[in-house]
């Protein structure tokens, strides 16, 4: 437990450079260098590791939750109190099972009276929703000349418990958000807070949200990031045919296109186009799951031409490996 512990430490560290370096790179770029986005799916570690034995999963709530969580605002919703909590838990066993290692997984969504645990049932995990408050309202303010912006706020705040086989508690987790839809510019405030969504669709919304942020803890899930690749004015044509193949997952032909223009720029002079290509060129090895090769080619460009961009993404793909080691815990290889 305590290496897990300092893996997730340097795992937290390198997020936050990452993050911040990634934030900044396009006040960096200067108006001559052009590049092109290409995105990649990437798999994010859960923040909680779960045992390795999780074929048998119940996902229930109380009965007495019905009756305390939203009672205030229910009839402002439209929405039952016992639909809104299971449109909850079904949403939550829908992420869960699409995540990678519970495919598989015997997942049971449960509204009852009785406390269960693992240990007092088949189960190889229990997660219950122990608290639900959701609470709306709505405004319409004037902040442009040409009209009026109505929104609706809806606050929420939500308690989960998730448990092993004997009963040991793994996980509590509060998650609170304000969840805001705006009506768009209108002529007046009446037409602003008619174009606004029911309340009974942002209270639904509102469930989901919540579902999928909590799968996102207890489960490995994908996310799409963006990647930047330089097009090289030296090599307009190559450049193009490159970049076409990434985008049609041509990632070796795109590799071997930028290490041919790596091999005609000789002269010493050179060093910022050969940072570029070969920053390229660990793009093309990233998206291969190459990541040590990635990290070699970038090295590479920070030797040619170090900037915030590469320095950026070798930190980015540090990151990358440490996600590895988590996922290979959660996943159990």
């Amino acid at each position: 437990m305590r290496q897990t512990k300092n893996i997730y430490s340097l795992y937290t560290l390198s997020r936050i450079f990452r993050y911040l370096f990634l934030g900044l790179l396009p006040l960096f770029f200067s108006a001559c260098v052009v590049t092109r986005d290409c995105p990649i799916e990437t798999l994010q570690p859960a923040k909680v590791v779960l045992p390795q034995q999780k074929q048998s999963i119940l996902i229930y709530a109380s009965s007495q939750l019905l009756s305390d969580a939203i009672l205030s605002n229910e009839g402002t919703s439209g929405i039952p109190a016992d639909s809104l909590i299971m449109n909850i838990l079904q949403s939550l066993k829908s992420f869960w099972n699409q995540a990678p290692g519970f495919e598989e997984a015997s997942i049971s969504v449960l509204v009852t009276d009785d406390q269960v645990t693992p240990s007092t049932s088949h189960f190889d995990l229990v997660t219950r929703l122990d608290r639900l408050q959701i609470r709306n309202t709505y405004y319409g303010e004037q902040y442009y000349y040409q009209g009026w912006e109505a929104f609706i706020h809806v606050h929420y705040a939500a308690e989960w418990s998730t448990f092993d086989k004997t009963g040991k508690q793994l996980d509590e987790y509060t998650d609170r958000d304000l969840i805001v839809w705006p009506s768009g510019i209108r002529m007046s405030k009446a037409e602003a807070v008619l174009n606004l969504p029911r309340i009974y669709d942002t209270w639904w919304d509102t469930g989901i949200a919540l579902a999928r942020n909590y799968a996102k803890r207890i489960a490995p899930q994908w996310q799409t990031d963006i990647r930047n690749i330089y097009m090289l004015n030296k090599f307009p044509d190559l450049s193009e045919q490159a970049y076409t193949a990434m985008q049609n997952n041509g990632y070796n032909r795109a590799f071997n296109i930028w290490d041919d223009m790596l091999t005609a720029c000789r002269k010493k002079g050179q060093k910022k186009i050969k940072s570029q290509i070969a920053y390229n060129m660990a793009v093309a090895c990233e998206f291969e799951n190459h990541l040590d090769e990635a990290i070699t080619w970038v090295q590479k460009s920070i030797n040619y031409s170090s900037n915030l961009t590469n320095t950026g993404y070798l930190l980015l793909l540090k990151d990358r490996q440490q996600q590895i080691l988590l996922l290979d815990q959660q996943l159990n290889h």
